[in-house]
């Protein structure tokens, strides 16, 4: 037998504990978002590296008695949504017990030598390092943020090895006298324990691709909204050069009429001149920006296709609502209500929207020609920035726990979107 006390010590237990700890550590501060307080971050730290130093074997019950205190620890140093700190928190528990269930199963036979120990305690740290090294330049991008969907969805696939771990370990311990019980689920553990590892490694790697996702979906969302800005700039910087250039014009000839002392004439054409298009382009339709800047220019596409447009918007200047989500609701709303009114004789389109009572109200009306888009995609070329649809806006109104109804009703097409105010 290998006789080094130094190695045995509880000293170098601790080390190894600590090193487990440290790269666990390191690897969670990029799936969830730690407290500012150093002593939530110092809870977070003993509490991954206590949970890295338990023995976990077949019948052992240190896996159901560290839970209890694994959970509150975890969601009292962490912030964020409350369903995605406590997916996180199981994920990394299963990922810690897997490795430590392995380890501590796997290695027994090296006992007989005496190197049993040794091994166990330098397996771990090792372990965690190499994982840490694997995620290291997701997790250098900074915490993960998911919507509360998304958070949904991995908090349903991390059942799966949580309940394949306890399934193993749990039942040996409950029923100790059950030998084929015993053996049974040594047997089954040499495939259950790497499946709840592999599942616990495959969930953190899902997260990053759902980050990703998120990430791309707001960069499309938000070019979309720039696009918007930029058209809307584009438009109006057009008409005040128009007007610049007739400026000089106009002026001579109301000093010309004004020279001849015919008032009324110079009267009416002054009136004629306020009327501009170009005077009255920053008319503000509400008091909300987003909603304003997509709506005037929206209004302006109803203009250049010849569509009456009836709109009444009273909406306050801040929202419970994302930007990007409001531009992309009333954008893809009006541009498949100005797309299906342009085609059919008689091009009216009636927008209403408020927000009172609780509740967010979006009603559009438009005039429809022989055929009709039932899903409201675009016919528009750049489908980057105009095919969301109705499946897209169905999910916007859904994650905010309202309803969309939209449907044809004789010669025209309804939409209504209706989201309560959560504060």
């Amino acid at each position: 037998m290998l006789q080094h006390p130094a190695l045995f010590s509880y000293g170098s237990y601790i080390f190894f504990m600590l090193l487990s700890g440290f790269f666990l550590y390191r690897l969670c501060c990029g799936f969830a978002a730690m407290k500012e307080t150093c002593w939530a971050k110092l809870l977070l730290f003993i509490t991954l590296t206590l949970t890295s130093g338990m023995v976990i074997w077949v019948g052992d019950n240190n896996f159901a008695m560290t839970l209890p205190f694994y959970i509150p620890a975890f969601l009292l140093s962490t912030k964020g949504d409350l369903l995605g700190r406590i997916t996180i928190g199981c994920v990394f528990f299963c990922f810690i017990m897997s490795v430590c269930a392995m380890a501590d199963t796997y290695l027994i036979p090296l006992d007989r030598f005496g190197y049993y120990d040794i091994v166990t305690r330098l397996v771990r740290p090792l372990i965690f390092a190499l994982f840490y090294l694997a995620f290291y330049r997701q997790v250098k991008k900074g915490v993960i943020q998911l919507p509360h969907h998304l958070w949904q969805l991995c908090a349903g696939l991390a059942i799966l090895p949580f309940a394949a771990l306890s399934a193993l370990i749990l039942p040996a311990y409950w029923m100790p006298e059950s030998i084929l019980l015993h053996d049974f689920n040594w047997f089954q553990g040499t495939v259950i324990l790497p499946f709840a590892l592999l599942s616990s490694l495959v969930l953190l790697r899902s997260v990053f691709v759902f980050s990703d996702y998120e990430t791309k979906a707001k960069a499309a969302a938000f070019s979309e909204m720039r696009e918007i800005y930029y058209q809307g700039l584009k438009r109006e910087q057009t008409q005040v050069r128009t007007l610049r250039h007739d400026l000089r014009n106009h002026l001579h000839t109301a000093l010309g009429l004004l020279e001849r002392g015919d008032t009324e004439k110079v009267r009416r054409y002054l009136l004629e001149l306020a009327d501009s298009q170009a005077l009255h382009s920053s008319h503000r339709i509400c008091e909300n920006e987003i909603v304003n800047v997509v709506v005037s220019s929206k209004r302006a596409d109803m203009e250049q296709h010849e569509i009456l447009a009836d709109i009444q918007i009273v909406l306050p200047a801040a929202l419970p609502i994302a930007d990007t989500d409001l531009c992309a609701l009333f954008g893809n709303a009006l541009d498949n209500a100005v797309e299906a009114a342009q085609k059919s004789e008689d091009k009216h389109i009636s927008i209403r929207c408020k927000a009172e009572r609780g509740l967010f109200m979006l009603w559009v009306e438009n005039t429809l020609a022989d055929e009709i888009h039932t899903d409201l995609r675009t016919t528009k070329k750049d489908k980057k920035l105009h095919g969301f649809g109705l499946a897209g806006m169905r999910e916007i109104v859904a994650r905010y726990g309202g309803f969309l109804e939209a449907a044809p009703t004789g010669k025209k097409f309804e939409l209504l979107i209706s989201i309560p105010l959560q504060p």
